[in-house]
């Protein structure tokens, strides 16, 4: 999932709309930035490594070696599919935080939409084609015998329908009911149709902002994002389904609707007031009961280990948002620390690690299983894979990803390296 802004917001007097406001509400839209909250970097980091992890070991727990997946190693590694839960939380804060921003400096929506498609859609088209590649040198190795198919996931279709080049193209493989070239990209279609929910509240916002007024805006903001949160709640738990992308909206909403709890004071919201946080605290209790009901009354399938039910992946959303409201205030501090560095370094190039790491496993996996790192040994190609994915990684952000990084973005990243 692509890096975005943490928490930064223009303090700036809603240059769009001040035309409409009069000059006691055009001083109260000038708002303080919300500091950036450093932590989510390495949280991300952590979170693309606990997947990168998990596409280290199931190919070959999937196979023949079930036995090894009660070992704490693989145990921990295969369960990596709930960092995917952890980037829905963390991007839902941040895209909310870039909707703000764009509320209060006047920002056009085109503008926002410009900045979600420019930061997600080069890299993304980027690996697709990598991922061609490498898929067509694998389907070569495999009718040479050099290879199993064991080995390697599900290829590419490399000659298929139109819909299906258009969908994965654009991201709309869900939409279109089509495979996905690359094993990671159905949540990339779910992150997109998030920006796209999103854009419509930020739409609404803008419209009532430009003629109630910036705080009337900002408030049509948070209770959108609350109201489809709790109906997509409502609907899961009734219904145990709900129609894309709203069966997973909340793992998203609620990040967003976090970036309003634990940021919203006098200085960072226009016309803030105690009947505004008696919102908020409502939204947030409510928010919690309903998932906490989801969880309860909606457990889901257990049998399958690779992919953990939704009592457990509702209940690490549910204790991952109270755990980024518990450290927001000693973000200074965590992101500070010698020990948390090594994951801001990880974090600021994990779309890039996302998008790659299935690219180049494969080929890794194929080559140390085959110089006898299997079974008992297989630790040993786990955490080559795992380097070697990383290196990776950080060389197609370096060769790619950095290009469409905003360049507030990349001032951060300056100034932090720096520090």
């Amino acid at each position: 999932m692509p890096p975005s802004v943490h928490g930064k917001t223009d303090s700036l007097p809603a240059k769009v709309y001040s035309g409409g406001l009069t000059g006691e509400e055009a001083g109260q839209a000038r708002v303080k930035r919300i500091p950036s909250f450093r932590t989510l970097d390495a949280l991300r980091g952590f979170a693309a490594l606990w997947v990168v992890m998990d596409h280290s070991c199931d190919r070959f727990l999937g196979g023949a070696n079930p036995v090894y997946t009660h070992q704490p190693l693989y145990a921990f590694a295969i369960r990596g599919g709930l960092g995917v839960v952890l980037f829905f939380v963390i991007s839902g804060y941040c895209i909310t935080a870039a909707a703000h921003g764009a509320l209060y400096s006047g920002k056009k929506l085109s503008r926002y939409w410009f900045e979600r498609g420019r930061r997600i859609f080069p890299p993304y088209w980027t690996a697709l084609i990598l991922g061609m590649v490498a898929q067509l040198a694998l389907r070569i190795a495999e009718s040479h015998h050099w290879i199993p198919k064991v080995n390697h996931p599900k290829s590419i279709a490399l000659v298929s329908s139109p819909i299906y080049w258009i969908a994965n193209f654009t991201l709309t493989q869900t939409e279109f009911n089509t495979d996905f070239a690359n094993i990671v990209f159905w949540s990339l279609c779910y992150e997109v149709a998030f920006y796209v929910v999103v854009g419509a509240c930020l739409f609404g916002a803008q419209r009532l902002a430009r003629i109630r007024g910036i705080a009337f805006g900002q408030l049509t903001l948070i209770l959108a994002l609350a109201t489809t949160t709790l109906a997509s709640l409502l609907a899961l738990i009734v219904f145990d389904g709900s129609v894309f992308p709203f069966e997973l909206w909340p793992q998203f909403a609620v990040g967003g609707l976090l970036f309003y709890v634990i940021d919203s004071s006098p200085e960072t919201i226009a016309g803030y007031s105690t009947g505004l946080r008696r919102i908020l605290n409502g939204v947030a209790a409510a928010t919690l009961v309903a998932l906490g009901l989801y969880a309860w009354l909606r457990p889901g399938d257990n049998s399958d280990i690779g992919h953990p039910p939704n009592a457990i992946r509702t209940s690490l959303c549910l204790l991952f948002c109270l755990l980024l409201a518990g450290i927001r205030r000693y973000d200074a501090q965590i992101a500070g620390s010698i020990w948390v560095r090594p994951m801001l370094w990880l974090g600021a190039c994990s779309y890039s690690l996302y998008l790659i790491h299935p690219v180049v496993l494969p080929f890794v996996d194929v080559a140390c299983r085959r110089a006898g790192l299997d079974g008992p040994r297989y630790w040993i190609t786990f955490w080559i894979e795992v380097t070697v994915a990383i290196v990776f990684g950080r060389l197609f952000y370096v060769l790619v990803e950095r290009h469409f990084v905003s360049s507030r973005q990349t001032n951060r990243l300056i100034e932090e390296k720096a520090a």
